[in-house]
């Protein structure tokens, strides 16, 4: 019991870390001025958000200028509403050039050259330079000689700010852009319904699986949860069940989530429950 306890304290504050990595905000205003979309519910597919697994029934919107299921956000600003502002009448672009930071000591320095007289062959082999014993050569111009190690100054970055204060109108190209959205927020949720898996992450890019992969997830990974308490373990068991679409960092998350393997577990009875009876239903209607 003991064991246990201990075990659920680092489940705990992994937790309390994982809790501060979100997505980018939506702004206010692009939740006032393009507002939601929301779809009817479904249990098929699988979600995971950094790993932690979202149960279904499934709901999938178009929250401003992001997705959301099950009201959690998803991914970051799908079209960023900057976008939308930039057709305003009245939009302004401001641009800040902000300094480079001094160079750090402990960067490796860029090496300060003396130029002398052009060289014809680039190609010579630099060990020559330092050979205690250079083999004769024909006289060559000289090469240009190393003088000493100073750091290149970094090259100021330029930070774009879209600026507007009027009152937002909806345009050909606003009504355009939220037509894409919708599209995808659709898309995205047909997928599911036919049984794919999405690994959304804050620090990766969205990974998806068809249902073939999807249901061999759910046959291998719960259990590999279940036996193993040592990422490397549970990562060659993974691997071995033949789980290779997923790339180290999402392993990564479903291992801090490892405690899920209960949810998952009781996902799968569910899906094999389902396909069942429609099986069942199918032969009878035959």
């Amino acid at each position: 019991m003991a064991a246990f306890a201990a075990f659920a304290v680092v489940v705990s504050v992994a937790e309390a870390a994982e809790a501060k990595r979100s997505f980018e905000a939506v702004p206010k205003q692009a939740l006032v001025e393009l507002k939601a979309t929301v779809g009817k519910p479904f249990s098929s597919g699988l979600v995971f958000v950094d790993g932690k697994f979202i149960p279904p029934p499934y709901k999938v919107e178009r929250f401003g200028t992001a997705f959301r299921i099950n009201g959690q956000q998803v991914t970051r600003q799908v079209i960023p509403w900057d976008e939308f502002l930039k057709t305003q009448h009245g939009v302004r672009i401001e641009q800040t050039e902000i300094a480079p930071s001094a160079p750090s000591e402990s960067a490796a320095p860029e090496p300060v050259v003396e130029e002398s007289e052009p060289v014809d062959d680039i190609s010579d082999d630099f060990d020559d330079l330092f050979d205690d014993n250079p083999k004769p050569k024909k006289k060559t111009p000289a090469r240009a000689a190393a003088k000493k190690s100073a750091p290149r100054p970094s090259a100021p970055t330029v930070a774009t700010k879209v600026v507007f204060e009027g009152d937002f109108k909806p345009n050909m190209k606003t009504r355009s852009m939220v037509g894409k959205l919708n599209k995808m927020r659709t898309n995205l949720e047909v997928a599911l319904r036919n049984g794919r898996a999405y690994f959304f992450g804050t620090r990766y890019s969205t990974v998806t699986a068809d249902r073939a992969p999807a249901d061999m997830f759910l046959e291998a990974v719960p259990q590999a949860m279940r036996e193993n308490s040592n990422y490397e373990d549970f990562a060659s068991a993974v691997r071995t069940k033949g789980i290779v679409f997923l790339p180290e960092s999402v392993l990564r998350d479903l291992f801090r989530n490892r405690l899920d393997y209960i949810k998952l577990q009781e996902r799968a009875r569910a899906v094999k429950e389902e396909r069942a009876w429609e099986k069942k239903l199918n032969n009878s209607i035959r």
